[in-house]
């Protein structure tokens, strides 16, 4: 039997701060999908595809003297309490003779790419947001 990777929540959690909340969605989902629960795996997409929507329309009116780590903290914190209590901890993946941990390299590099096509997304976002006149870059 081959063994299924699973993140940790802690992995989870570095990964979200690291990635951004579509990587957030992307490690939550693929280890619900892993652990066989596809109803979990579809509600985190669905969810979590609101939350990135809602992320990305607000970020534009965020004021600049807001402190720029409060938003990633909010959302990693989440992303790992979900983890442990919805999920496998730490000690029951190393426990488990069907689970091994993902690599902490794929978790990065996963990472970069979410990070990536978040930026083109805010862009995207605030640029539209300013044609529409709702915001100034100037």
């Amino acid at each position: 039997m081959e063994e299924k990777k699973l993140l940790s929540p802690t992995q989870i959690a570095g990964g979200s701060l690291w990635g951004g909340p579509i990587a957030t969605v992307y490690y939550l989902r693929r280890n619900y999908l892993s652990l066989g629960k596809d109803d979990y795996a579809q509600k985190t997409l669905l969810y979590g595809t609101i939350f990135i929507i809602f992320f990305m329309c607000f970020l534009p009116f965020i004021p600049e003297e807001f402190p720029n780590v409060v938003l990633p903290l909010i959302y990693c914190l989440s992303a790992q309490k979900i983890a442990a209590t919805t999920q496998l901890e730490k000690e029951k993946i190393e426990q488990s003779e069907e689970y091994t941990f993902e690599s902490n390299w794929k978790i990065f590099g996963v990472g970069i790419l979410t990070l990536v096509l978040l930026f083109v997304m805010a862009v995207i976002v605030i640029l539209g947001f300013e044609a529409a006149g709702f915001v100034s870059l100037a």
